[in-house]
């Protein structure tokens, strides 16, 4: 006989532990060598901005220079996915790791989208639709893993709150190469969990005093 709430499937994995499973598929390493490439991309993406700005482009992709901001752009957004998973394991709360989730998504899907742009030459109408939805999810899953993340104390402060400051960096800043901030950010996040140092570290034991 089927206890009461329980499913009748063997096989039922609750959505809790289904969301657990995913994060742990994503190692520290995996995570820090794709937010490496993201940084480093984020970075040069920066750079071509500071270089040949293209604020007065609009919605057109322009010259080499366009191309290659808008290409830098998407490699970094859909290499940085796996640092909000590799983080998320250290969150406390559920809704912290759905925020992480949320984050991973946004930031694949609006690489991926921006593909489109590359190849037409400038944003279609699907792009200002995805673009608000994504963007929405890669904030608001920042601000609040890295809330989640601070208050567990389970990473460097300067992790948890650089979450959403690489996001300001990288879409507000954009054209005046926020990318380079975003960029330093993710490639310090990278090293940081390659090597498994994102934990605050421990403040040293007072010695005592000689007598």
């Amino acid at each position: 006989m089927i206890e009461a709430g329980r499913p009748a499937n063997p096989y039922y994995i609750p959505r809790k532990e289904l969301t657990m499973q995913k994060l742990s598929s994503i190692s520290d390493k995996l995570g820090g060598r794709a937010a490496i490439l993201a940084g480093a991309a984020f970075a040069a993406g920066g750079v071509t901005q500071i270089v040949h700005s293209q604020r007065d482009t609009g919605n057109q992709v322009v010259g080499l220079a366009g191309y290659l901001a808008l290409s830098f752009f998407v490699v970094a957004l859909v290499s940085v996915a796996p640092s909000f998973l590799a983080l998320a394991r250290r969150a406390r709360s559920d809704a912290a790791r759905k925020a992480a989730l949320a984050a991973a998504a946004g930031t694949a899907i609006l690489g991926l989208t921006s593909i489109t742009s590359i190849v037409n030459g400038h944003d279609l109408g699907v792009f200002n639709v995805v673009a608000p939805l994504t963007n929405a999810g890669w904030l608001f899953g920042s601000i609040i893993l890295g809330v989640s993340l601070k208050r567990a104390g389970t990473v460097r402060t300067a992790l948890a709150l650089g979450l959403p400051i690489a996001w300001v960096a990288t879409i507000p800043l954009a054209t005046i190469g926020g990318g380079v901030i975003a960029g330093a950010y993710y490639l310090a996040l990278g090293y940081l969990l390659v090597n498994q140092a994102v934990e605050p570290t421990a403040p040293a034991a007072a010695q005592p005093a000689n007598a």
